[in-house]
């Protein structure tokens, strides 16, 4: 007659390749604390968005400045009050604001720059006008605005 196993026993291939439960247990924290520092670092970076980078402009005051220009030019009558446009607008000047530049010579320099990639678009100036105005708004989705006509 056969004889069977004990229910209480496991059957094993190899006992000697049994992994300790603090083995587990160690490896298992490691893990968790490398995703969350990963998942940490890729939370903190995802909002700092590199300065100056967009349409290659040198600081943080320049890029504002450009897309306050971009804001206030692309509608040729002025934005109507509570229109996407005028709250772009303001919020590049509350950018600039925040980041202490200078008014003037960063609304001067943006608006050089743009004049200058405006004049390179050739006759598409409007074209190119709706796609700055398309950056500028994601960079400002970037930095924490609301565009509430977007509602």
């Amino acid at each position: 007659m056969p004889t069977t196993a004990d229910k209480k026993s496991k059957p094993r291939v190899n006992p000697d390749e049994e992994l300790s439960p603090m083995l587990i247990w160690g490896g298992g924290f490691a893990i968790l604390v490398l995703v969350t520092g990963l998942f940490w670092g890729v939370w903190k970076t995802q909002f700092a968005a590199p300065p100056g980078h967009l349409f290659d402009t040198p600081s943080l005051g320049v890029e504002a400045g450009y897309c306050l220009s971009v804001a206030q030019s692309i509608v040729p009558s002025g934005a109507p009050p509570g229109s996407y446009f005028e709250e772009a607008a303001q919020f590049w000047v509350k950018r600039l604001r925040d980041i202490k530049a200078e008014m003037g010579p960063s609304i001067a320099a943006g608006r050089s720059k743009l004049a200058v990639d405006k004049q390179s678009s050739g006759q598409k100036s409007s074209v190119w006008l709706q796609y700055a105005m398309d950056l500028c708004s994601r960079r400002a989705v970037n930095y924490g605005a609301h565009f509430r006509s977007f509602d």
